[in-house]
């Protein structure tokens, strides 16, 4: 995973939605108060999960349970704002490799 400056994350995270939604357009056509749930996106419970593991896979981070659950996922934005808090946060951890766990296995 490069380094991805604050500016580009909605570019990115736009792309994956556009790639995964398979929609046909550019990803700079997706409006940031575009709703997840609109005519334009479908979106449903599978359909945001297979987005979620895809944005792990892709940016190489893990969302938590928790962080999901509090984003209030509505809008196109909100979901930008999920990746880059999490991102942003894990950063560090993310270029360390994983936690040791202490189970020793």
């Amino acid at each position: 995973m490069g380094k991805t400056s604050s500016d580009e994350w909605p570019t990115r995270v736009k792309s994956v939605i556009v790639d995964v939604l398979d929609l046909g357009i550019d990803p700079g056509e997706l409006a940031d108060d575009l709703s997840l749930y609109s005519s334009t996106l479908k979106m449903d419970s599978m359909t945001l999960l297979h987005l979620l593991v895809t944005f792990e896979s892709e940016f190489g981070f893990e969302l938590d349970d928790e962080d999901v659950m509090n984003a209030n996922l509505d809008t196109v934005r909100s979901l930008v704002d999920l990746v880059v808090d999490v991102a942003e946060r894990g950063r560090g951890a993310v270029a360390a490799g994983p936690a040791d766990d202490g189970l020793g296995g």
